[in-house]
């Protein structure tokens, strides 16, 4: 028993501790090669036209492999992830993507101006186009806390 123990001391652990990085997660990255201050970043799957969409008509951006990710699954530098499979067959990938924080902040904005119109048309008994609903509305209006 004692010879055990001492046995099991004198081995190097081959698990390092907690650093904070998101480790032995699918989507893994090292946190600390990412820059949270200035960017936001999420993983865009390679599916029909989505990554194109993403990152030629709106602003994100593929992120480069420089220490980010040890086990990418891009033949060139970008980082990257197979995360499933197409409907031929063929892998299906994720990058992972990041836009400057200043214009994810400005889009959230428009995003949440337009989704409050729609919900103070919701309070008035109005479908999201501002027509009147069909369906039951009481007489004292619609309440939502």
């Amino acid at each position: 028993m004692q010879r055990e123990t001492q046995t099991e001391t004198q081995q190097r652990r081959r698990k390092s501790r907690d650093s904070g990085e998101l480790t032995g997660r699918r989507l893994a990255v090292s946190k600390s090669s990412l820059d949270f201050t200035r960017f936001v970043y999420r993983w865009i799957n390679d599916s029909p036209a989505r990554l194109y969409a993403m990152t030629k008509e709106d602003d994100w951006n593929v992120v480069m492999n420089d220490g980010v990710k040890d086990d990418s699954a891009d033949m060139g530098n970008a980082v990257s992830q197979i995360v499933g499979s197409k409907p031929d067959g063929s892998a299906l990938v994720a990058y992972l993507c990041r836009k400057p924080r200043k214009f994810y902040d400005e889009d959230q904005k428009e995003k949440s101006i337009e989704l409050d119109k729609q919900l103070e048309q919701l309070r008035r008994g109005n479908d999201r186009s501002g027509g009147a609903q069909a369906d039951y509305i009481p007489s004292g209006g619609i309440k939502m806390s």
